[in-house]
């Protein structure tokens, strides 16, 4: 497989970091790669043995697919990598609350026409207010005579 050659840079004491640090997150996460985050946000984790090694007894997955996800999360922008030695530290890049929040807001734009107040609505499970029409002020008419019909 021929992929480009990621360039690294060396940083003092670290290792080298990827190059696609600077880039911001981008994308959704996938139910495996949000598994691999929680691992990083919550758990501590920092390589690929450690997100395996929490995922394990819920998640069983294969290390290489563990390893396959952390580097795609590295690729979208929602992880820092940095190399020391043989192994690769991982670092997310975004908060949970910045990710839950970038979601949601995805949510509401897509499936709700952009209205948090849609989303309210179906979360309350309130029925849907009906869109309120804006109407132009009626003119005052004065009443016509009315003509007999018995006349015509």
């Amino acid at each position: 497989m021929n992929r480009p050659n990621k360039t690294t840079q060396a940083t003092a004491g670290t290792g080298r970091v990827s190059a696609d640090e600077g880039s911001p997150a981008s994308g959704r996460l996938t139910a495996a790669e949000l598994k691999c985050m929680r691992a990083l946000w919550f758990e501590g984790a920092k390589t690929v043995r450690d997100v395996h090694r929490v995922l394990q007894p819920d998640h069983p997955l294969a290390y290489t697919t563990v390893l396959t996800v952390m580097d795609r999360l590295t690729r979208k922008g929602f992880l820092a990598r940095t190399r020391r030695g043989r192994a690769h530290y991982f670092l997310p890049r975004c908060s949970f609350e910045e990710s839950r929040s970038r979601a949601v807001a995805e949510l509401i734009r897509t499936w709700f026409d952009g209205s948090d107040d849609q989303l309210a609505t179906f979360l309350t499970g309130a029925p849907p207010q009906p869109v309120p029409v804006l109407t132009q002020p009626k003119e005052e008419v004065e009443p016509r005579p009315q003509l007999n019909e018995h006349l015509l």
